[in-house]
Order: C-alpha cells, then structure tokens, then sequence
C-alpha cells in the first residue's frame, strides 16, 4: 500500500495530502463511507495508506472544509451526508470553467451591488422599502416550502438595486440576468440539487441586509451585502475543491 500511494501521487502529479483526501473522499461519494460512520482512527488510516500521521491529519482537515466529515468531541471523525450529489461533483471536475465562472460573477456583482446597498439605504422611498420587504417575503416563502427560489433571490437584489434610486444599477443586474444567481447557474449546468441548509443560510442573509436598509444605516447595508456575496463564493468554492479531488 506505501508504494500504491506514492505511485498514485507521482503518476497524477498531487502530493500524499491529495491522493489519501481523494481516496477518501470517494469511499464517501460512492457509498463505501455512509453518512453517521465512524472514520477509521488515524492509526488504522496510516496503517491503510503507508504515510505518516500528519498526512492523515491534513487530509482529514481538507475533508472537513469541504464538509465531508467532522468531529465529535471525545468520539471521534463522522462521516456527513455529501454537500452535493455525484453528478454534479463529475460535470464540475470535467468543467472547472463553469464554477470559475459563477466566482468571477459573484465579484464583479460585490463591485457593484456593496455600493448599491450603501445607496439603498441612504434614498429608497417608502414604496422601494416595502418592495424590498415583499421580495424578501416571497423568497422566504420559497425556502420554507423547499421550492426553487433562484427567481425571488433574483428580485430582491434589483429590488434593493432599484431603491439606489440610480437607475445604472438595476440595469446592470438586469443585464446579467438571473443566471448570476450562482444556484441558478449550476443547477442549469451541472444539476445542483436544493440544499435546504445553503437556502436558510443564504434567507439569513438576506434578512440582515433587509433590517440595515429599513434602518437606514448605510454602513451596515453594505457590509451586510459585502458579507452575502463573500458567503456565495466561499460556498462555491468549497464544492470546487471537492470537484477538484474527484
């Protein structure tokens, strides 16, 4: 096993940290380590694999990053349910452009839509105040029900654009479209499944960048957005790295 490891690492080019969290990481896709199991001790790992304990260590940090596993005080490492499916881990190996493209349209949209959220919150009117409240409350509605909301995510943003009170801004959004929703994009793309969490996470946000525009403060409307498209592209980039490892 030693020699299969090196040669696996030297063949594809990676270091051992990246062969044992890929083998690993398959065992957890395909089914070989179901969610709620108990990974094997870091003995039994390095024993396996013929590498030392800090190769184990740092490959079982990278899975939990890429939330694969997590530990349990005083038990342990456990498997967890897979943050997507297989399907769409294979497109995105296979199309490392396509969530490069979701990042880089997360960035040019923070370049923007930080100031329009500034904006926002010094000049919308009571009607684009309440615009923005009933956007928020159909895609709330949307994460409740476990329905798509990539439409209702899509409308609070030029909502919250339009009340910039500016008109270049909801132009901008509404130029990109709705595809730069990046749930939008990869589920059209690589078959992204709902993630109920990442939806409850994303409405969350939401909510903070609603309570800074209804209470004018422009300060913290933007770091609320800033902080939104920041979590977007953390979350994507998570599921790159385990794109990348398959």
């Amino acid at each position: 096993m030693p020699e299969n490891t090196r040669e696996i690492a030297q063949s594809a080019g990676k270091n051992l940290t990246q062969v044992v969290a890929g083998q690993l990481k398959r065992r957890i896709l395909e089914g070989g380590l179901r969610a709620g199991e108990k990974l094997p001790t870091e003995k039994q790992l390095t024993q396996e694999f013929g590498v030392s304990r800090t190769v184990i260590r740092e490959a079982i940090s990278g899975l939990k990053q890429d939330g694969l596993v997590a530990s349990r005080q005083g038990s342990g490492v456990f498997v967890l349910d897979p943050p997507q499916n297989t399907e769409t881990l294979t497109f995105l190996s296979q199309n490392p452009r396509t969530i490069a493209n979701v990042i880089e349209a997360l960035e040019l949209r923070a370049s923007v839509e930080i100031g329009a959220a500034e904006l926002a919150a010094q000049r919308c009117s009571p009607a684009q105040e309440a615009k923005i409240f009933t956007c928020f409350q159909k895609f709330k509605e949307c994460v409740l029900k476990g329905e798509i909301s990539e439409d209702a995510d899509f409308a609070f943003h030029v909502a919250i654009a339009e009340a910039a009170n500016n008109p270049r801004f909801s132009e901008f959004l509404t130029l990109l479209g709705r595809n730069t929703i990046p749930r939008s994009e990869l589920r059209k793309k690589a078959g992204l499944t709902t993630d109920p969490e990442v939806e409850r996470q994303i409405l969350q946000e939401h909510l903070a960048l609603l309570d800074a525009i209804t209470a004018r403060d422009s300060q913290a409307a933007g770091a609320a957005m800033r902080a939104h498209l920041i979590k977007g592209a953390e979350r994507y980039r998570a599921i790159a790295r385990i794109a990348q490892m398959s």
